[in-house]
């Protein structure tokens, strides 16, 4: 007899539209290539050319305007809005000064466009979705909404973590949260993804720090946040909502 496998068919997000948001950058184009590899169709929309044709679409999250018809373009399209990943990560040019250095102008920047623009895109993609059934909000967060810098992995560096950071990524848990409870009667499911550090160049010896620290020792690569994207945006998670999945390689459980 063959196994069944509706189990294995919860995972899959076929005849589902997705739009990631920074689906140009580093985590984007992997989370874009899991939820194609998972049966969606996938929008990469980017502030600069997402590439990517024909699926590729230009959005500001920092602006109304721009997610409004980004959005009704898509729906346009195909028909419907099922599944909402904001990976964008919009910052300003002095972003990376340490504390000393921020300016309160820019600090507010930065909450505007990055934390402000989840909100303005989760609510329009809530609003589209609650008119047609449901669907799948996952915006990305950081462990460092959660807990504190360890800043001895900067140590010798010229990195730093900015303070405007650690705000964002836990006004976005709490945003999740809220939005969570309002739109859940509608279908609607919000969730955050709180990845640690992925590798991207770092300095060596931030490496070296970074993964003594966390208890998998080593720092996160893009493909691991794939498969806990993928399940919040399935039918594998159809009653997990208002969720914060860490994927840190156990470093916020030391």
């Amino acid at each position: 007899m063959v196994p069944e496998n509706r189990y294995l068919d919860l995972f899959s997000c076929a005849g589902k539209v997705a739009v990631v948001t920074g689906g140009a950058g580093q985590l984007g184009r992997a989370l874009c290539e899991g939820l194609r590899t998972a049966g969606a169709d996938v929008y990469a929309a980017d502030v600069t050319d997402p590439g990517q044709e024909p699926w590729a679409l230009r959005m500001d999250i920092a602006s109304a305007q721009s997610v409004r018809v980004a959005f009704d373009e898509v729906i346009a399209a195909t028909g419907r809005l099922d599944i909402l990943v904001n990976c964008a990560y919009p910052r300003t040019s002095d972003w990376g000064a340490h504390l000393a250095d921020e300016e309160l102008g820019s600090w507010y920047q930065n909450l505007q466009s990055h934390l402000g623009g989840y909100f303005v895109s989760s609510r329009a993609a809530a609003e589209r979705m609650a008119t047609s059934g449901g669907g799948s909000i996952i915006n990305f967060a950081s462990i460092y909404g959660m807990v504190g810098p360890s800043w001895e992995v900067y140590h010798g560096t010229e990195m730093t973590m900015p303070s405007a950071y650690s705000a964002i990524k836990g006004g976005i848990l709490g945003m999740c949260r809220f939005l969570s409870t309002y739109y859940g009667p509608a279908g609607v499911r919000c969730n955050c993804v709180s990845p640690g550090g992925i590798e991207a160049g770092q300095p060596a010896s931030f490496v070296e720090r970074y993964e003594a620290l966390t208890p998998l020792r080593r720092m996160g690569r893009p493909e691991d946040v794939v498969g806990a994207t993928v399940f919040l945006a399935s039918d594998a998670a159809s009653y997990v909502t208002g969720h914060n999945l860490v994927v840190d390689g156990g470093w916020t459980a030391r």
